[in-house]
């Protein structure tokens, strides 16, 4: 069984647990309403994202503290903040973005592997700004129908492809951005190639956002180059022994 599919058949049977302890009809937001995370089209939007571990680089941060490193990210000058809620395979819990969410005052994206209703509510009752849908995990209805939930929930979304089909389903969604993943979602090759040839795809006014696999600044310069305006990057940052300096150098190559 690939990666992606193992993953999605661990948080089917997580959900079910979820939906057991923490009925739909008695989830509340008790955090800030949502804020707008994608700036407007043109406009740089760094996301930095909060994660303990991946299945392709394994333990990120021993001493794992996403309030710190997000407030690091806040001071480096990161735009948004990404937080990883997957426990399973990337050891992150929903207590992770609440927390960060509540001492930090950036929006916030829930990063996720989201197949149902239930956990669209479930990311705006934590606190989350935004939601990550994956092109590959779902059809295109259940696409669509996950974006306009986001959305009645005040939710943005950032609907992710890694392949030309997967990119034509997530512009079509109705999404507020659309990602092109570096990262072959399968064996989690990295191939940057594929964001350049797939930018051109996305229609002019829509958010493109650089996904995976950026390892320095200068592939964020790089990718700025391409026509990408917002960049979404985990292990890089997570991994510098400077997260604040780190973040700060890649918005400012981003700047020039």
């Amino acid at each position: 069984m690939d990666i992606l599919n193992k993953i999605i058949t661990c948080k089917r049977l997580a959900m079910e647990k979820e939906k057991h302890l923490h009925p739909a009809d008695t989830l509340q937001r008790h955090l800030s309403p949502p804020q707008p995370l994608f700036k407007a089209d043109g406009e740089i939007t760094l996301i930095a994202e909060c994660k303990k571990a991946s299945p392709s680089s394994g333990l990120l941060a021993e001493d794992y503290n996403p309030v710190s490193i997000a407030a690091d990210y806040e001071q480096g000058g990161a735009d948004a903040l990404s937080v990883l809620t997957e426990a399973e395979f990337f050891l992150g819990t929903d207590a992770d973005l609440i927390a960060v969410k509540k001492r930090v005052g950036l929006p916030v994206l829930r990063k996720d592997f989201i197949i149902d209703s239930y956990q669209i509510k479930q990311s705006w009752a934590i606190g989350a700004d935004a939601v990550l849908l994956i092109a590959a995990a779902l059809s295109f209805g259940e696409l669509q129908s996950l974006c306009a939930l986001a959305h009645e929930y005040g939710l943005q979304v950032l609907a992710e492809a890694h392949d030309k089909a997967e990119v034509e389903k997530a512009v079509a969604s109705g999404a507020d951005a659309v990602g092109i993943n570096a990262r072959n979602l399968y064996d989690f090759s990295i191939d940057l190639q594929r964001l350049a040839d797939l930018r051109k795809l996305i229609p002019a006014g829509l958010t493109a956002v650089a996904e995976s696999g950026l390892k320095s600044a200068e592939d964020g310069q790089r990718m700025y180059e391409y026509g990408f305006r917002a960049f979404l990057v985990g292990g890089y940052f997570m991994t510098a022994p400077n997260r604040r300096g780190a973040v700060r150098n890649f918005k400012k190559k981003l700047c020039k």
